[in-house]
């Protein structure tokens, strides 16, 4: 299996625009072949700061995920939202 955890750091002025975005992600990314877990998560102790949790199968379910279109169209509003570099790290479980 494989987790990825997305670190986002929003502008405030942007966040309703990123959540708007994010659930449409979430909800699609759930429905892929592979994808066993997908949430997002808020900080309680910075604002504006998200963490998307993901559990896929395999690095093919990944990889097909990174093609999708909701996360291809959330990841050309990012530099929009971000008031910093969105953090990626993955590992195997």
């Amino acid at each position: 299996m494989k987790v990825i955890n997305a670190i986002f750091f929003i502008k405030a002025e942007k966040r309703e625009a990123f959540l708007e975005k994010a659930q449409t992600l979430i909800a699609s990314s759930r429905k892929e072949e592979g994808c066993l877990a997908y949430d997002l998560y808020e900080s309680t102790t910075e604002e504006n700061k998200f963490v998307m949790v993901e559990q896929w199968r395999d690095d093919e379910a990944v990889a097909s995920h990174n093609q999708t279109p909701a996360l291809q169209d959330l990841f050309k509003a990012m530099p929009d939202y971000a008031s910093k570099e969105t953090q990626l790290v993955m590992t195997d479980a």
